[in-house]
């Protein structure tokens, strides 16, 4: 009888059948990858697509900062595949708000920061967040106030101000980070704090703290005894 050839195929080089084999921490960070994005191109598997955005991103920490254009300028990735990763970095973001609370209070600059740490600091564009408070500190929801450049974002007491009307905020706390994770605050950010506290003291909304988010690491205008 002649010997034919059989493919002897090996569930370790497959993420889905060696997940269910060993579970998911048994798997690689491409692995992981590879289960999301699902398949790959002509050229590529889905394998060896994910480890090829794990080395352009630098890991899944440049992951966590890409935006839409990064992710569809890799070949394989297109506006679908996109949108499904944009979606589980902000499941991260929302899971690890939503960990603490929905009404937490916003009492004091740590627990604001560590908030909206995970929200923040992996974005190459500075970001202007308002944080509204009821009048017992807890948290109300936020708003995008601007977004601006790797090194700006412009703000005025009136744009604030009308977000916090509007939300019928009984007091706030501005947020903004630097995309090079270094939390010191610019002459700007200063004067704007300044300003911002005064239009709350005149419209009874005060204004509770300033937080820089910096690469896990922040600067609190209230703890420095600045507001």
């Amino acid at each position: 009888m002649p010997q034919t050839n059989k493919k002897i195929w090996n569930c370790d080089l497959d993420p889905e059948c060696k997940a269910r084999k060993y579970g998911m921490e048994a798997l690689t960070d491409a692995e992981l990858l590879a289960l999301l994005i699902r398949c790959g191109t002509k050229e590529k598997n889905a394998l060896e697509v994910a480890k090829e955005i794990l080395g352009d991103q630098e890991g899944f920490y440049g992951l966590m900062e890409s935006n839409r254009s990064s992710l569809t300028a890799i070949d394989g990735i297109g506006q679908a595949k996109a949108s499904l990763l944009l979606a589980v970095r902000t499941i991260v973001i929302r899971a690890s708000q939503q960990k603490r609370g929905p009404r937490l209070v916003m009492n004091n600059a740590h627990r604001v920061a560590e908030f909206f740490m995970e929200q923040l600091r992996y974005l190459k564009k500075e970001q202007v967040v308002l944080c509204l408070l009821d009048n017992k500190c807890r948290y109300m929801g936020q708003v995008v106030l601007a977004e601006g450049t790797c090194n700006t974002a412009t703000i005025s007491p009136r744009e604030v101000y009308i977000e916090a009307l509007m939300h019928r905020a009984c007091g706030i706390i501005l947020l903004h980070n630097h995309p090079s994770g270094d939390p010191t605050p610019s002459s700007e950010d200063r004067t704007v704090t300044t300003m911002c506290a005064l239009a709350g003291e005149n419209l009874g909304i005060p204004l509770m703290d300033h937080i820089v988010i910096g690469d896990l690491t922040y600067f609190s205008f209230k703890e420095q005894g600045l507001i």
